[in-house]
């Protein structure tokens, strides 16, 4: 070989292979902040996973984070469920459903009664739980249901498994189970080596790592958003009345009961709530959609939870941590 070449590939050689290294390593990262993404449809939602990293890995993570979906619909929803057993014999034996509803009892307290899971009569009568078609039942109805206290009629027993009801009550888990459902979610994406994620339950968003995920706001009145929060860490839940409404004779009627009426909550348009984990945050949005800010505040600093209330006037209040990403008011145009 001429000597010319061979100084060449003396000096060269090295810096070529420094650079396909280099190249292979700038790729290799880029890999390991690609974005996956995969949907399923469950709790009557569409439900979106993210995972960031290795394709193979997110894909097996996906898997396990469906399956837990699945597995969560089929104990906690409406039909052939353990919800629907205990609704029907009165007694149920799961260390599952009894931490849920230990939670929710706790939630019922600190809310002051506005978030309860004895509302599965006033949802059928209304036609949100799927009975019948949507429809304002009569005052004579209403009258006619049972009204009990929540912590009353429901007994958790001492080998924290099983929970009994009294005759009459149904149980509905509607406003903490998808939540709850997303924290699982998570979890099991993580347990399968995905450092960084997120599940968006039908807007119950559950996000997990170091990445600063931005999420927006629906305007409850027209197209677009009206914020854009970034969130790490944390979970995200809103609550609005233009999630399930029907009209009728002019007026909007949600799917959001007010424990003491038995009549969709009214006040406010949508009620979006941060918190450390998803089923929290889920039930403290229907929590606040219902009882408003003033009873709440104090609770929810103490709590370190932050959120946002438009009210029907289209007025916006937020948290301290809040308050800079939302505007002061929205425009409330002529429709119900």
């Amino acid at each position: 070989m001429p000597p010319l070449y061979q100084l060449i590939l003396k000096k060269i050689l090295p810096i070529i292979i420094v650079l396909i290294l280099a190249s292979g390593v700038y790729l290799w990262r880029i890999n390991l902040h690609e974005i996956h993404s995969s949907q399923i449809f469950r709790m009557d939602t569409i439900i979106e996973l993210k995972a960031q990293g290795d394709h193979e890995l997110s894909q097996k993570a996906f898997k396990a984070a469906m399956d837990e979906l699945r597995r969560i619909d089929d104990a906690f929803g409406y039909r052939d469920s353990l919800v629907s057993r205990l609704n029907s014999s009165l007694y149920a034996t799961d260390r599952e459903l009894y931490r849920l509803i230990e939670r929710s009892l706790e939630m019922n307290r600190l809310s002051n009664g506005g978030f309860s899971i004895t509302l599965r009569p006033v949802l059928d009568v209304w036609g949100f739980s799927g009975t019948h078609p949507y429809s304002p039942p009569s005052p004579e109805t209403l009258k006619s249901l049972p009204r009990h206290r929540t912590d009353k009629v429901i007994h958790l027993h001492e080998d924290r498994a099983t929970v009994t009801i009294d005759e009459g009550v149904m149980i509905d888990l509607g406003a903490i189970a998808k939540g709850y459902a997303a924290d699982m979610a998570a979890r099991a994406i993580k347990d399968c080596g995905v450092e960084t994620g997120l599940v968006n339950a039908g807007g119950d968003i559950r996000t997990f790592g170091d990445r600063l995920w931005k999420i927006g706001i629906k305007n409850p009145r027209s197209q677009g958003i009206i914020a854009t929060i970034p969130i790490k860490d944390k979970a995200i839940a809103t609550s609005g009345d233009y999630e399930r409404f029907f009209i009728d004779s002019g007026r909007r009627y949600c799917h959001i009961i007010d424990p003491e009426t038995y009549k969709p909550a009214t006040g406010r348009i949508s009620v979006t709530v941060v918190a450390q984990n998803c089923m929290d945050a889920d039930a403290w949005a229907t929590a606040l959609f219902v009882k408003g800010i003033d009873p709440l505040r104090k609770t929810l600093k103490d709590k370190g939870i932050q959120w946002i209330v438009i009210d029907a006037r289209g007025d916006i209040q937020a948290s301290h941590g809040l308050k800079g990403f939302c505007p002061e008011k929205i425009q409330i145009g002529p429709a119900p």
